[in-house]
């Protein structure tokens, strides 16, 4: 399939911008945590699927109320089953798996890499130019993932392990959906095709559950009040801002700022979780952070040429 060039939007203003991502920061790193205790009360994929078709269906309320359109324009539709596959089923199922093994800590730090796999992409699948500074960030951020799966090496088990390269397809999946979200032309279908690849990712998500997991949901007022929280304010209005955003700026200067995601992340996992991270946790996400940083000099420095 050919990429749609994005169209020339009008720059977000300044404040807007640091508003939305600054609640995209926020929100998305109590992400993990929150998922950690609602897995309590549901197994994962039916647990990511009723947040994803909550969330998708919320905002074809809002849209059909804002602009009496349920459903995206026709020209849309053949991109849904991609997006909602990449950036809703597969992003969502590993995001909820990968905690249960690793811990919302490392989980938090790896499944938010995303800006690393945009760069990737875009220098193998769309021709992108791959800078002396670009290539030494991707090797900055290769260095910190294995310095943070490193302490699943040589144990007796492979919970980490797995956990950890689930979170990791986490954001490969996330990363294939932002570039998808980057060069589809939207248009004013912006919250009309957010809300359907959310509910088509869930539905997915619910009928994997279905045929796979066994466990049944334990509808509490704890359960509610997380799945709500993740539904809402985290799925519908992040994804929203997030596809908005990138409607007007490119993914990769975007992406790195999910890198202050799993910073908090850390943080929350420990005051509200109690886990304390390894070493080489502080270590790696030292060096991913670092790798973050060394792409975006990059971006500075041509900006103030």
């Amino acid at each position: 399939m050919t990429l749609t060039k994005p169209s020339r939007l009008p720059p977000v203003h300044p404040l807007l911008r640091i508003g939305l991502l600054a609640y995209i920061v926020v929100t998305a790193s109590m992400c993990y945590v929150m998922i950690l205790r609602g897995l309590k009360y549901a197994p994962p994929l039916a647990f990511a699927g009723l947040r994803t078709l909550i969330g998708g269906a919320l905002l074809l309320f809002i849209s059909a109320i804002s602009s009496g359109r349920i459903l995206p324009e026709r020209r849309l539709w053949k991109w849904v089953p991609w997006v909602a596959l990449t950036a809703t089923s597969l992003t969502f199922g590993t995001m909820f798996l990968s905690p249960r093994f690793a811990g919302a800590g490392i989980a938090s730090i790896l499944g938010n890499a995303q800006p690393l796999f945009i760069a990737a992409i875009g220098f193998f699948f769309l021709r992108e130019r791959l800078s002396p500074l670009r290539a030494l960030a991707l090797l900055f951020g290769l260095i910190g993932v294995i310095v943070i799966v490193s302490p699943s090496f040589g144990g007796e088990g492979n919970t980490l392990l797995i956990g950890s390269l689930i979170a990791l397809m986490t954001s490969l999946s996330a990363a294939v959906g932002t570039v998808l979200g980057r060069y589809i032309v939207l248009g004013n279908s912006i919250v009309a095709f957010v809300g359907t690849q959310l509910a088509t990712g869930g539905f997915i998500l619910l009928i994997t559950s279905f045929l796979f997991e066994n466990d049944s949901i334990r509808w509490t007022p704890a359960f509610l009040g997380i799945l709500l929280f993740l539904a809402i304010l985290n799925t519908a209005f992040v994804t929203w801002a997030w596809f908005y955003l990138l409607q007007r700026e490119q993914a990769s200067r975007l992406g790195m700022y999910l890198f202050l995601v799993p910073v908090l992340g850390v943080v929350w996992a420990y005051i509200f979780a109690g886990e304390r991270p390894e070493p080489t946790s502080f270590l790696g996400g030292a060096i991913v952070l670092l790798a973050v940083f060394t792409q975006e000099f990059e971006g500075f420095r041509g900006r103030v040429r």
